[in-house]
This record gives structure tokens, C-alpha cells and sequence, in this order.
């Protein structure tokens, strides 16, 4: 490895004509100096293309891919690291931006750490809503339950191969979490920077983040099946699997069997009036 290895910041578009260019110049703003960026415009309708191709006119290290159809973001991001030279791989959606000094600080992370394989950051939300984006804090535990750490997170090429890329079965979503799962199951570690370098463009309505329930519970399916192993280690997964339910069952067992003798007490009672009501009758008649 070289000691200022090759990083390529991978941007997929699709329809992104409005923000592209925000998220490219991002790119091009970064203080460390060894770095390509890769664009792959996923078969777009509007501006988009135009604006991709005046920038690597403009930029050499810019690499511009084209989708002639639409293939998806996990297709995109695949097809563009494996045309990419860097060493390091930072994946950065058409309409997020960051922050200058972020792949300088990533590299030396990765650099200085064989065990870590993904470097991310505190985020902060721009656009419909302001403030931090506040993320559950990793941990190999949480992180079985939801995803902790956003896609635009550093690590390297090498490891993403081992990992089997980017998965074609999460295409509606959740591609970056299965992601970080493989990594795991490789026995590499994550590093949070502890500062604000990413910013996530929070719209006010987003196709791939407002999914169904249905499809968020298929690709949930999806992740505990693809990574059963990685689960079934899990003392907390375990617990919650198992025992939460026997602890729950012993936990409300004397209600239950309050509940009971009442039900029980009821059905006396309404047994009385009716053989009650039986015995006026006979009286009468």
C-alpha cells in the first residue's frame, strides 16, 4: 500500500439534476490530494447526464459511467467500484454532500488500523430539516436490530470484494446494512469520527427511505436469512428470540391467573341468575 493510497468517492445519479452538482464539487473539495471520482448516471430523464459530462470535461480525475437503462442503485454502485482504481472506496449519494477534511481523516483511520474495515462520521441533516442526524451508536449488538452507520462510510476496496459487493436481493433497499453485516462476519471492526463531515439531504419525501412495511419486512427477511450465522452468535439475539417471551409469560403469570378467576367468578355468577331465573319458571308454571 502506498502512503498516500488512491481513494474513489463512487456517486450514482439518478434524476439528481438539482443536487449533482453540490455533491461533485464536494468531492472535488477535498484536502486530501490522491483522489478519482467515479459518476455513474443510472439511465436519468433529466439534466442530469449533461451536467455529469461537463464536469469530466472540466476535472481529469473525474470518471464518468453511463447506464443506458435503469439498473438501481445497488447495480450502480457496483458497476462504478469495480471500474474504480482507488485502493479506499467512499460510496456518496447524487444529492449528499461532504465535508472537506472527511477522506483525509478516513484514510488515516484505515491506514493505521488493519482490523477496521469502515470509517464513518457524525451527520448532520440539510434541506427540509436542519440539526444533527442522530443515528443509534454502534455497536456489534444494535446493529443486528438497525442500521447504525450510513452508506457513505470509507473502507476498502479489497475487503468489499470479500464481502460479496453490494447484494442484488436488497436493490429496494437496506443495501448498505447487509454491507456493513458481511464486514462483520469478516471480523472487521468499525471507527465513528467523532465529528461532523457528512451531510445527509433530508427531502421531504424520499421513494427509498418512506418504504412499505411490506418491503421493509421482506428485506429484513432477507438480512436475518443472508446472515444467520452472524444472529445465531448473538447472546442478545438469543435472548430476545428465547427467553424474552418465557420472561414476559412469567412476568404477567399472576394477572393471568387474576384474570382468570374473575372470568371464572363471572361465569358462576351467570350461571346462578340462569338457573335462578330456571327455577322462577318452574315455580310459575
Amino acid at each position: 500500500m502506498s502512503s498516500t493510497p488512491k481513494v474513489s468517492i463512487i456517486i450514482p445519479c439518478f434524476n439528481q439534476c438539482k443536487y449533482i452538482g453540490e455533491a461533485i464539487t464536494s468531492a472535488l473539495n477535498q484536502t486530501y490530494a490522491n483522489i478519482e471520482i467515479v459518476i455513474i448516471n443510472d439511465a436519468s430523464t433529466d439534466d442530469s447526464k449533461s451536467i455529469i459530462e461537463n464536469f469530466a470535461q472540466k476535472y481529469k480525475n473525474i470518471v464518468f459511467l453511463n447506464n443506458e437503462e435503469n439498473k438501481g442503485v445497488v447495480y450502480s454502485r457496483n458497476t462504478a467500484i469495480d471500474a474504480a482504481c482507488g485502493e479506499y472506496i467512499l460510496p456518496l449519494d447524487g444529492d449528499d454532500k461532504i465535508e472537506p477534511t472527511y477522506v483525509e481523516k478516513a484514510v488515516k483511520i484505515l491506514q493505521n488500523n488493519p482490523k477496521i474495515g469502515i470509517v464513518y462520521c457524525k451527520a448532520k441533516l440539510f434541506d427540509s430539516k436542519h440539526g444533527e442526524w442522530k443515528l443509534p451508536e454502534f455497536s456489534e449488538t444494535e446493529i443486528l436490530y438497525q442500521n447504525c452507520v450510513f452508506c457513505c462510510s470509507l473502507f476498502r476496496k479489497s475487503d468489499f470484494e470479500k464481502a460479496g459487493k453490494y447484494k442484488e436481493y436488497m436493490n429496494n433497499g437496506l443495501e448498505d446494512w447487509d454491507l456493513w453485516l458481511s464486514f462483520l462476519e469478516a471480523g472487521l471492526k468499525v471507527h465513528k469520527i467523532d465529528e461532523f463531515l457528512f451531510n445527509y439531504r433530508q427531502l421531504s419525501s424520499n421513494t427509498r427511505t418512506d418504504m412499505t412495511w411490506e418491503t421493509a419486512k421482506n428485506l429484513r427477511l432477507e438480512i436475518l436469512k443472508n446472515h444467520l450465522s452472524l444472529y445465531t452468535k448473538s447472546e442478545s439475539f438469543v435472548d430476545k428470540v428465547f427467553r424474552s417471551p418465557l420472561r414476559k409469560i412469567k412476568k404477567y403469570k399472576k394477572l393471568f391467573f387474576i384474570l382468570l378467576y374473575i372470568s371464572i367468578l363471572e361465569f358462576i355468577f351467570i350461571l346462578v341468575i340462569i338457573l335462578n331465573n330456571y327455577a322462577r319458571g318452574l315455580i310459575n308454571g
